[in-house]
């Protein structure tokens, strides 16, 4: 037995310590009901820790509605008793303070006895329902009105009366259901202790209803909350009042008119409950005091009007999205099927700290993608700070999210166009940073002549005038390309060997520049079957053996004819093509016909496997 006692009180230890660790992980903020799902602060009194301002006609004001004075009268008046059950005995703790009650001043007669209690809110709140505990019998006829804008305009959510037909002239929701007032709770019995209830949503509806939904919040949101006591009844027994509300004014009343102290019947309230919570449109599990800077919440009985927003969203009630999170639409979430409906973040890759929805973005996107950066950093500009700003490209070895991933386009003065209109520096290409360059000029950076051109100035290049090749400084004609580059062998002759021609860097240099003088051409890897002179032109027939890169026209493999220009009195002064050699040419289309035409602006090398593995990777990396 004792052994039975000793496991159950270890398991009992065990069960107590579990509890106690869920019950501290919990209020650690480990555990968060919003992870993912749609979560809603804590319901309580919106009028605790609040100042209820009350209203009487006990001055004699007969334009009480339009203009009530405040309770207890500036001016004291004989009908006006000793204010002592204020209104914060309304929202008091009914355990700790059972025998605290508010009580109203008192009229000439029970007809012209109007009151109100008014719940003024510093933000936005949601009301669930509302409570009365009357002392008093409950009234005759009274009314409890919202406002959603601080007060400017109000509106009936229920009228209370024994007869609505005849205190508002509409039918009594008993008979017909969804009317806006009601017999329930206006019965002068029980004589103390009476209940008046006031649910914002219908339950009789039978439908669940998201709180969250448009239709919902129009009924539950607030600002503001009056009651209005309209018309006091007497109770049908006979009513006793207690030792504590004999005063002098009182007993005065008694003691001169005995008719007068027994209409006197003051509206009392044990007990004003305005059950709510803050508005967060189910994105927060917890709010902290409105004008507060502080983002931790505090043990209070108040209801805190600032909401601690999660699933991305920000704002006092959680109504918009974070800056840096509208990818897509702000919606609130659903309380019903418990989605969350975060914020998305925009894809700004580092580059800005904020964006904003474009409906026209998310509508070309398909509704997938809608946001847009605000003020993209680091020289990117584009929608989501994609892409360089002119006059810089991207940076070949850093990724997009680099802070330096755009770097300054370095263009040369001379052999560079001057920046377009509107642009500060001169332009390069985004993507492979090769400059815009002037005529005859070549180079990422437009530093040098292309090949074929000489006389680098701020002119650009001229056109050498030689059968071959010509000094690219002084433009004296050379019996071949600078550096042995590019042999020009007349037909017949016999090419050297090319494979150990240049050192690796001349190798790479030379192919960038190949590409970038082959940006616009067709490229093709071709071996020359035949040559032949037609008197006015040259014709020469080759077999295609790779495509590189097609302009205007669509090549494939096989054998097609090409056509050197220009054809003079001293023969072809193009760059020659020996049969059986292959090549690489890149050249253009013949307006019209769509001929490929090699000119002495074309590109025309011998074929090495090097050669064209740097050339199809320039052509991929850097010219595309």
């Amino acid at each position: 037995m004792r052994v039975f006692s000793m496991r159950g009180k270890s398991r009992h230890q065990m069960l107590l310590a579990l509890c106690w660790l869920f019950l501290a992980l919990t209020r650690s903020g480990a555990v968060s009901r919003c992870v993912d799902h749609a979560c809603s602060p804590p319901i309580g009194n919106l009028a605790s820790g609040r100042t209820l301002i009350t209203h009487s006609s006990c001055c004699g004001n007969s334009s009480f509605l339009h203009s009530p004075c405040p309770h207890p009268p500036v001016t004291p008046h004989l009908l006006c008793p000793e204010d002592t059950h204020p209104s914060a005995h309304m929202t008091d703790d009914p355990f700790l303070h059972p025998d605290t009650w508010w009580a109203s001043g008192a009229g000439t007669t029970v007809q012209e006895q109007q009151d109100e209690i008014r719940l003024d809110l510093e933000a936005r709140f949601c009301l669930s329902h509302v409570v009365l505990v009357f002392r008093s019998p409950r009234p005759a006829a009274m009314a409890i009105e919202r406002s959603a804008d601080f007060g400017k305009t109000w509106e009936v959510l229920k009228l209370f009366s024994h007869n609505c037909s005849m205190e508002f002239d509409l039918p009594d929701d008993f008979t017909q259901p969804g009317s806006l007032c009601t017999s329930r709770y206006a019965s002068a019995t029980p004589c103390s202790g009476g209940e008046v209830i006031l649910r914002t949503l219908d339950p009789s509806s039978g439908k669940t209803q998201d709180p969250y939904s448009p239709e919902a919040l129009a009924r539950l949101t607030l600002t503001n909350l009056r009651i209005r006591l309209l018309k006091a009844q007497t109770c049908p027994a006979p009513l006793n009042p207690p030792a504590e509300w004999t005063s002098p004014t009182a007993s005065a009343l008694t003691s001169t008119s005995s008719t007068e102290s027994s209409a006197y019947t003051p509206y009392a309230i044990y007990t004003l409950l305005a059950r709510g919570t803050c508005l967060c449109y189910g994105h927060a599990e917890y709010c902290v005091p409105y004008n507060s800077s502080q983002d931790t919440r505090q043990d209070s009985d108040m209801v805190s009007g600032r909401c601690l927003c999660t699933h991305h969203t920000a704002g006092n009630h959680c109504e918009k999205c974070a800056p840096l999170y509208n990818d897509r639409p702000w919606r609130p979430a659903n309380s019903s099927s418990g989605e969350s409906n975060p914020c998305q973040k925009c894809q700004c890759h580092g580059h800005a700290d904020s964006c904003h929805f474009s409906q026209r973005a998310w509508l070309s996107s398909g509704g997938t993608s809608g946001g847009v950066c605000d003020d993209c950093r680091h020289n990117t500009v584009g929608r989501r700070c994609q892409r360089c700003r002119p006059g810089y490209h991207r940076h070949p070895s850093l990724p997009l999210n680099s802070p330096h991933t755009c770097t300054r386009c370095w263009c040369d003065p001379q052999g560079s166009l001057p920046p377009r209109p509107g642009e500060e520096r001169p332009w390069c290409h985004p993507r492979s940073g090769q400059c815009h360059c002037k005529s005859g000029v070549g180079g990422t950076s437009c530093r040098h002549c292309l090949p074929g051109y000489w006389g680098f100035g701020g002119d650009g290049c001229k056109p050498c005038t030689c059968t071959h090749s010509c000094d690219p400084t002084n433009g004296q004609c050379l019996d071949s390309y600078s550096n042995n580059q590019v042999s020009n062998v007349p037909i017949g002759g016999k090419i050297p060997d090319l494979d150990h021609m240049f050192t690796v860097e001349e190798e790479v240099q030379w192919s960038k520049e190949l590409a970038v003088s082959a940006l616009h051409y067709t490229v093709i890897k071709a071996t020359v079957l035949s040559a032949h002179d037609k008197g006015s032109h040259a014709e020469v027939q080759v077999k295609v053996r790779k495509v590189l890169q097609s302009s205007k026209v669509a090549l494939y493999l096989g054998t097609i004819h090409i056509y050197p220009l220009s054809w003079t009195s001293r023969g072809c002064t193009c760059p020659v093509l020996n049969p059986g050699m292959e090549y690489l040419l890149a050249g253009p289309e013949e307006a019209g016909t769509g001929r490929l035409l090699v000119t002495m602006q074309s590109v025309v090398v011998p074929w090495t496997p090097r050669l064209g593995l740097l050339i199809s990777e320039s052509l991929r990396t850097g010219c595309t």
